[in-house]
C-alpha cells in the first residue's frame, strides 16, 4: 500500500517534514527555516515599531502643555466668582450700615432743627401757648425715638447655605468625541433594523466633519448677581 505524504507548500517538491500551526501547512526543512526567519524579521519589525511608539508616547507625556487655555478659563471663572461674592458682601455691609445709622441720622437732624427752632423762639419771645404745647410734644417724641434707638436693631441676614449649592454643577468639564456620535449612530441603526422601522430615520448630528475636541462648560448663571 502506497502512503500519501505531505509535500512542502513552498517548493511543492520536497517532503513536508515540518508543520506550522500558524499557517496550517507543511514545509520542507529548508523552506521551514526560511519561513521561521521571515517570522523573526517580522517580529523584529514589530519590536522596532513598538520602541519608536514608546519614544513618541514618552515625548508626548513629558511635553504636555501645562498652559492649556482651559486652565486660564478655570482661573478666570474663579476670579469672577470671587469678585461677585465680594461685591455682594460689600453691598450687604452697606445695607446693614444704612439700617443701623438711618434712625440715628434722622434723630440727630430732627433734634438739631428742633433746637434751632427753640432758640429762635426764646430769643424773639414770639411764642404762645400752642407753641409750648408743640415743643413739649416734640420733646416727648424725641424721648420715645431715643428709647427705640437704644434697643437692639432687629436685622436678619439671609444667606444661601453652602450645602444647598450644587458645587459640582457650577464648574465641570466634559469631553466631546466624534466616536460617541458614531457609536450613537450605529446603535440607532441596529435598533431600527431590529424593529423593522419603515419610517425615515432621524439623522443624528453630523460628527464626522468635526475633530475630536475637549470642551469646558462653566456655569455662572445660577450665581449671577
Amino acid at each position: 500500500m502506497t502512503r500519501t505524504s505531505n509535500t512542502c507548500s513552498v517548493c511543492q517538491k520536497e517532503l513536508g517534514t515540518s508543520f506550522c500551526t500558524g499557517c496550517g501547512v507543511y514545509f520542507c526543512t529548508k523552506d521551514f527555516k526560511s519561513h521561521r526567519k521571515m517570522l523573526f524579521s517580522e517580529m523584529d519589525a514589530v519590536i522596532e515599531d513598538r520602541n519608536e511608539l514608546q519614544e513618541k508616547i514618552h515625548k508626548a507625556v513629558q511635553h504636555a502643555d501645562p498652559y492649556n487655555p482651559l486652565f486660564e478659563q478655570i482661573d478666570q471663572w474663579q476670579r469672577t466668582m470671587i469678585e461677585k461674592i465680594c461685591r455682594v458682601s460689600e453691598h450687604c455691609r452697606e445695607q446693614v450700615s444704612q439700617l443701623l445709622n438711618s434712625k440715628r441720622v434722622k434723630l440727630t437732624n430732627d433734634f438739631k432743627r428742633f433746637s434751632q427752632d427753640l432758640i429762635h423762639l426764646k430769643q424773639t419771645e414770639n411764642y404762645v401757648e400752642p407753641d409750648i404745647t408743640r415743643l413739649k410734644y416734640l420733646m416727648h417724641q424725641f424721648n420715645h425715638e431715643l428709647k427705640q434707638l437704644l434697643k437692639p436693631v432687629s436685622i436678619e441676614l439671609h444667606t444661601e447655605p453652602s450645602d444647598r449649592i450644587i458645587w459640582s454643577q457650577l464648574l465641570y468639564v466634559e469631553e466631546k468625541s466624534t466616536y460617541a456620535g458614531i457609536n450613537q449612530r450605529q446603535q440607532q441603526e441596529r435598533e431600527d433594523d431590529r424593529a423593522g422601522a419603515m419610517s425615515p430615520r432621524k439623522q443624528p448630528p453630523d460628527c464626522y466633519s468635526s475633530p475630536i475636541r475637549s470642551l469646558i462648560y462653566i456655569s455662572t448663571e445660577d450665581l449671577a448677581f
